[in-house]
C-alpha cells in the first residue's frame, strides 16, 4: 500500500501541467480576433503556434494567445505546443465557432457522369445578426448548367435551382453569389457545380 502511495506522489508532478489545455469560444458576427490565456503550474520556456493567425506571448507561467479569426467560418481548431521548465511539451487547443454571415445548403453541387440531369436546389439564408442584409445577384461562370435564382417568401431567404444541360461529359462551372456587403470576406460566395465520375 505504501509503495502505491509513494508511486502516486512521485507521479503527481508529471500529471500536472496546464490547468485548462483546451478552450472553446463562440464568437459573434464581426468579431475578428480573440485572446485566450493558458495557465501552467510552472514557468513556460517556449511556445510554438501552428498557424500564422496566432500570436503567442509568454508571461512567466502564463501563455497569452491572440488569434486573428477574420478569415475563418464555422468550426475551427488551432493549436500551440508549449514547453515548461521541466521539459514537458503540452499541446494547447483552441476551438472556435465562427458564425456564418450567409448560410448555404452546399458549397458544391455534384452530378454523376451519365446520371439523369435532374435539378438541384441551393438554399441560401441570411442568419440573424449577420452583417449582410441582402443577396444582390447570382451569376454563372461557364455554360454547362442552367440556373434559376428566386427570392424566398421570408426576407433573407433565396433559392437557386441548378440543372446540368447534360451529364454525358465532365463539367466544372461556378455559381457566384454576390451580397450587399462592403466587406470583401462576405461580398462574394462561390459554389462549384460538377459533373464527374
Amino acid at each position: 500500500m505504501w509503495r502505491t502511495s509513494l508511486f502516486l506522489l512521485a507521479a503527481l508532478p508529471a500529471l500536472a501541467g496546464f490547468s485548462q489545455p483546451v478552450q472553446t469560444v463562440k464568437l459573434k458576427h464581426g468579431q475578428n480576433a480573440v485572446t485566450l490565456t493558458f495557465e501552467a503550474d510552472q514557468r513556460i520556456r517556449r511556445a510554438e503556434a501552428h498557424c500564422d493567425c496566432t500570436e503567442v506571448n509568454i508571461e512567466g507561467s502564463r501563455l497569452v494567445a491572440q488569434v486573428d479569426t477574420s478569415k475563418f467560418e464555422g468550426e475551427v481548431e488551432k493549436t500551440i505546443d508549449a514547453t515548461t521548465d521541466d521539459g514537458r511539451t503540452t499541446r494547447l487547443s483552441m476551438h472556435f465557432t465562427v458564425p456564418a454571415a450567409l448560410n448555404l445548403s452546399a458549397r458544391t453541387l455534384r452530378w454523376k457522369l451519365g446520371a439523369p440531369a435532374t435539378p438541384q436546389v441551393l438554399r441560401i439564408s441570411i442568419p440573424k445578426g449577420s452583417p449582410l442584409r441582402n443577396v444582390t445577384n447570382a451569376s454563372l461562370s461557364g455554360t454547362d448548367f442552367d440556373y434559376d435564382p428566386r427570392k424566398g417568401k421570408t426576407p433573407g431567404e433565396f433559392t437557386v435551382t441548378v440543372t446540368p444541360k447534360s451529364t454525358a461529359k465532365r463539367a466544372l462551372n461556378r455559381l457566384i453569389i454576390d451580397t450587399d456587403s462592403s466587406d470583401p470576406r462576405f461580398a462574394r460566395y462561390i459554389i462549384y457545380l460538377q459533373v464527374k465520375k
